[in-house]
């Protein structure tokens, strides 16, 4: 399980660990229109009948993640989810047994509870890798840019140039700080020692960041796989450096908050 928030490079990792051909196929699974795209695919219903008109709400344009949630979560017919969770191990597992999920920490929150965690239960041994970037800020930057240009990757075409807003630079700021305390927390109750990885460190050596991940399955790296996922490329660029700036100018109370220190893995 990939528990990650957005922005930190979780995207990016979940394809450099399918590649390998032996980490599953990391999918962000718990997203709820994965959910409901993936169980029709599959012939599992997985929508309340009574709920469908509500859903075109989605399609008419909600622009709040919980209100979005909150439509789908009272759209999913519970009784359809184990069987949606079965059937998605089965199909999405490698053969060496593998199956794993990228768990964004809103889609985890929201649903987790109204499916009662069997999302983790699929297996009998599970292995959390936590992967979160050190600077904060940068994160938000990168989180604030994708959501007003639609560009999501560098190999999408933006559909809008980003203008910098003060405001919601601020909001996903501290929403990027929030959802990494809150997976903290989540781990700390559980009593889950996850493996940690930083967005730095995969982008400084991603060969080695995937085969730290593999030993925690007992795999090794046969191909490099690594090397078919290299064309995404870093979004930073001077209108990075010029959004620091101005934010670190309006924000002085927060400057403190950018970094998180990196931490040293438990042993496994």
């Amino acid at each position: 399980m990939i528990a990650t928030t957005q922005r930190c490079g979780g995207s990016w990792l979940a394809s450099l660990m399918e590649a390998t051909g032996s980490l599953g196929r990391p999918e962000e699974w718990l997203r709820p229109g994965t959910v409901l795209s993936w169980g029709m695919r599959h012939h599992i219903p997985t929508l309340k009948f009574t709920s469908i008109p509500t859903c075109v709400l989605y399609r008419s344009g909600i622009r709040s993640d919980r209100e979005l949630y909150a439509v789908y979560r009272d759209a999913v017919s519970p009784r359809a989810i184990q069987r949606y969770l079965d059937s998605l191990a089965r199909v999405e597992t490698t053969p060496n047994s593998v199956f794993s999920a990228h768990l964004q920490w809103d889609h985890f929150e929201v649903l987790n509870d109204q499916w009662k965690g069997s999302v983790i239960d699929l297996a009998e041994e599970t292995f959390w890798l936590f992967l979160w970037r050190e600077d904060q800020l940068e994160q938000a930057i990168s989180w604030t840019r994708a959501r007003s240009t639609n560009q999501w990757n560098s190999a999408q075409r933006s559909s809008e140039a980003a203008h910098y807003d003060g405001p919601e630079l601020r909001r996903r700021f501290l929403m990027v700080i929030e959802r990494n305390q809150q997976w903290v927390d989540y781990f700390e109750k559980q009593g889950i020692t996850p493996f940690e990885l930083t967005y730095e460190q995969v982008q400084a050596d991603p060969d080695s960041a995937i085969d730290e991940v593999l030993t925690l399955v007992d795999e090794t790296r046969s191909t490099s796989g690594v090397e078919k996922q290299r064309n995404l490329q870093v979004q930073r660029s001077a209108e990075t450096e010029e959004w620091i700036a101005r934010f670190t100018e309006e924000n002085p109370d927060l400057i403190d908050l950018r970094y998180r220190a990196r931490r040293r893995n438990r042993e496994l």
